[in-house]
């Protein structure tokens, strides 16, 4: 005869029970926004915001405080997964800049401030380094110009 397996639960599942709510126009967007950020489903966003509010109307059951702790702890593990992935691409940004500024040092910048001043720009050679290195960033999609504005 097989075993049969037993799962313990930490959160509520698609047994809990449940609720139908009708959100205001554009709040569903919110939540949406919002549980991306802290790294969560809109359900359990909607939960923690409840179980906050109650928490501030009165002393919750055990069982809820026990789901919330819960949900916290996911979602710490899930901000320091991103932590980690943020960390190697800074770090992979760190060596490509410091790969670059080495490339740097075999440019002729006084042949490059020269061609420069050819064209009517007078440049020191700090502002010679900066223009190349904004130049190499535009290129790869990094530079200012590249960056979204609000509302585009």
């Amino acid at each position: 005869m097989a075993k049969k397996k037993t799962v313990s639960k930490t959160r509520p599942g698609r047994g809990a029970d449940q609720f139908i709510v009708r959100l205001p126009e554009g709040m569903r967007a919110h939540l949406a926004d919002m549980a991306a950020r802290h790294g969560k489903s809109m359900n359990a966003e909607i939960v923690t915001a409840l179980v906050m509010h109650i928490m501030r109307d009165g002393e919750p059951d055990e069982s809820t405080i026990k789901s919330e702790l819960a949900e916290l702890k996911e979602g710490i593990k899930l901000s320091e997964e991103g932590l980690i992935q943020m960390s190697k691409r800074l770090q992979a940004g760190v060596i490509g800049l410091e790969n670059l500024f080495f490339d740097v040092r075999d440019v002729d910048l006084d042949v490059f401030i020269s061609d420069q001043r050819g064209q009517g720009v007078s440049l020191t050679r700090t502002e010679a380094i900066r223009k190349i290195l904004r130049s190499y960033l535009d290129e790869r999609g990094y530079g200012h110009a590249n960056k979204k504005r609000p509302g585009s």
